[in-house]
């Protein structure tokens, strides 16, 4: 009798057991309690922004367009680098399509606006991100992933895109968005524009300007009229100038403090012969005559004269040149440029000459020249006497004084540097005698990652039979 009632007690637990499982949510078993199952979107959008540092404070572009030297290791200024990855970008780029997607999917959209901007603002200022990103992917590498990244396991294998397609649907995504924006704030999470949408609005205007006239040589119809929709809607002041928002504290200062100060304390990075000796031009060491000079560089220790490290080679003795200015190297909050109210005005400058506009040139180019002064620092007085001595003579005067105008800005400078190259009036530079990488001359484009051809070899060969070979003198669409 006591075996039948446990044989049948242990019927009835199996019996419970199976019930149980037939209702059981499993699901729930690989949840996390602790941790939230939809991500923050303040912090996933304030993490799209921080990339904007590691692309204005560069170092690397600014030897390409020759602002700067190096000290006893001359490798970076002879090309050393030849591969670079996209990887970090992407990885932004899969966030701000998230944030997108969240604002976008009916099951998701409610939940993102609750207690953040509208829907419409969010998936506008990530766009405009997305497209000021993707623009600088493909002019440092020329054909990239577009239409079919960012879809994870969907597509592992995405085409490169010419970078005709990539700048077509660039237009289209920007113009999407500029026409989203709608009133009330922008996104939480938002440190760069302060959740100010008529600040996004300004920017994607303005990106759309410089995108427009990058255009200039390889489509310039296309380039025309994007132009002109942009005219009238960028910047137009320099209390408007577009910079990252550096902190006082070590993980949020500008990076090169940080090169010079805690916690690299490396002085190395000088200002080159090259930049110092045209701001020099028909003056002297002592009083150049560019003014700009003495905001943008200090005098070297040894001499209290200004003196340009030999762009290309070692420089052992440091306290012989010229370093970047104390403002920059040794401030922990000095901000560094994404556009300039200067650049806005050299741009309609050039598109006047270039008959893209009805504007007038020669004065566009004198309120650039002093525009730049401002940005520097310097006396309008001071300002006035430089352009009276240096007046509009033709596109080589917008070439060279927008190289000027761009110091440090270096992956926009060495954009423009480029295109002007392509268009024939660039400040002409010469590349240094010694290259590295199989430089051929100054870096024409950026190569992809080592990584590349191994992760997506069809994909990757079929790029660098349409572009050209993977190495730094391959002319891209964009300025051949």
């Amino acid at each position: 009798m006591k075996n039948k009632i446990v044989i049948n007690l242990s019927m009835f637990v199996a019996f419970i057991m199976v019930i149980g499982c037939e209702n059981a949510d499993f699901g729930k078993l690989n949840v996390n309690p602790n941790e939230p199952n939809q991500p923050v979107l303040a912090s996933l959008f304030a993490n799209t922004i921080g990339p904007i540092s590691d692309i204005v404070g560069a170092t690397t572009p600014n030897h390409y367009v020759q602002y700067i030297a190096n000290g006893q290791y001359p490798e970076e200024s002879q090309y050393q680098t030849l591969n670079w990855s996209t990887a970090g970008l992407f990885a932004t780029l899969t966030d701000l399509q998230k944030i997108i997607d969240l604002n976008t999917d009916e099951a998701t959209k409610d939940n993102a606006a609750a207690g953040n901007a509208s829907n419409a603002n969010q998936i506008a200022a990530a766009t405009i991100l997305r497209v000021y990103y993707y623009e600088i992917m493909t002019y440092r590498w020329g054909r990239v992933p577009y239409t079919e990244a960012l879809k994870g396991i969907e597509n592992q294998y995405p085409k490169y895109d010419s970078q005709e397609e990539i700048y077509t649907g660039l237009f289209n995504e920007l113009d999407m968005a500029l026409n989203m924006i709608e009133a009330g704030a922008g996104p939480n999470g938002d440190y760069l524009f302060d959740s100010d949408m008529s600040r996004w609005e300004s920017f994607g205007q303005t990106l759309k300007m410089m995108m427009a006239l990058r255009l200039s040589k390889a489509n310039p119809t296309l380039g025309a009229d994007k132009f002109n929709e942009a005219l009238g809607n960028v910047i137009a002041s320099n209390a408007e100038n577009f910079s990252y928002p550096y902190l006082s504290e070590e993980n949020n200062d500008n990076p090169w403090e940080d090169r010079f100060l805690a916690p690299d304390f490396r002085r190395d990075y000088l200002v080159s012969d090259v930049f110092v000796d045209a701001l020099i031009g028909s003056g002297t060491n002592v009083t150049p005559e560019d003014p700009r000079l003495y905001k943008m560089a200090a005098p070297a220790v040894t001499s209290n004269t200004f003196v340009g490290a030999h762009y290309g080679e070692s420089n052992d003795a440091t306290d012989d040149y010229s370093f970047i200015t104390g403002d920059i190297i040794y401030n922990q909050t000095a901000p560094l440029y994404i556009f300039t109210y200067s650049e806005v005005l050299f741009a309609r400058a050039e598109a006047a000459a270039l008959n893209w506009t009805t504007e007038d040139a020669s004065a566009l180019y004198e309120e650039a020249v002093k525009a730049s002064m401002e940005q520097w620092g310097v006396d309008s007085l001071a300002a006035t006497a430089y352009v009276a001595a240096n007046p509009y003579t033709g596109l080589d005067s917008i070439g060279y004084e927008k190289w000027v105008s761009l110091f440090l800005q270096g992956y926009e400078s060495w954009a423009e540097w480029r295109r002007q190259r392509a268009m024939g009036y660039e400040k002409e530079l010469v590349p240094p005698t010694e290259m590295l990488s199989n430089a051929t001359g100054i870096p024409d484009r950026q190569a992809y990652s080592s990584t590349a051809a191994a992760l997506n070899k069809e994909q990757y060969d079929a790029a660098i039979a349409a572009q050209g070979p993977d190495a730094l003198n391959t002319v891209i669409w964009l300025y051949k």
